[in-house]
């Protein structure tokens, strides 16, 4: 990853953007209104090769737009986008940060979905979001307690299921040793009769002619 740098965007950036933004299908022309808000991976080459948006409102963040060229290499660029926002969240006092990004990334990092009413919602001001919205608190207070708290249940949630499962495997473990153990004593039972049998029978002599 050390192949890469991240800064804030540029004009000077804004040719290998709109690349980049046609490529996802995004709006060019608002994003390019909204330039001061992205962060960019480049090489040191100045190839510019992973953009992501990052908007403050209301002491919160939203992440959007992310646009990544080299898709082989999308984790490790999303990590140093990310490192980098997320420092500048908690150095601008953002109380929590909002995406709708759908990469199996942002969830392995932190970000969770509400699944159950909480009042919180991200500032009406943000457009209207085309799928669930993942939330990632930075500081506890108001309404981040309120998520802590809510993600707290959902892991106890999880503990108590995980308890569960194990117990019931451990029960099914039992049960089938027994059965295992009722099988042998029938089967030693049969073995200790048809010898007692066996032994009672009186042998049979020569046939007389």
């Amino acid at each position: 990853m050390n192949r890469f740098q991240v800064r804030r965007a540029t004009v000077d950036d804004l040719p290998q953007l709109r690349d980049l933004w046609q490529m996802e299908g995004f709006a060019v022309e608002d994003l390019e209104k909204q330039l001061t808000e992205h962060q960019v991976a480049h090489t040191p080459e100045g190839v510019v090769v992973a953009v992501i948006g990052f908007q403050t409102t209301e002491g919160q963040g939203r992440l959007h737009s992310e646009a990544i060229g080299w898709p082989d290499q999308a984790d490790d660029l999303r990590t140093l986008l990310w490192r980098r926002i997320e420092g500048m969240a908690r150095s601008l006092g953002v109380s929590r940060v909002w995406t709708t990004l759908e990469a199996p990334f942002w969830k392995s990092v932190g970000f969770k979905r509400l699944h159950e009413p909480l009042n919180l919602a991200p500032p009406a001001a943000w457009p209207a979001a085309p799928g669930p919205w993942l939330v990632f608190p930075l500081r506890g207070e108001g309404g981040d307690d309120e998520i802590a708290k809510h993600l707290a249940v959902l892991k106890a949630m999880s503990q108590a299921e995980h308890e569960q499962l194990m117990e019931r495997a451990k029960w099914m473990k039992w049960i089938a040793m027994a059965l295992m153990a009722a099988v042998f004593a029938a089967f030693s039972v049969w073995v200790v009769s048809y010898v007692r049998l066996r032994k009672r029978r009186p042998a049979r002599g020569p046939r007389e002619w």
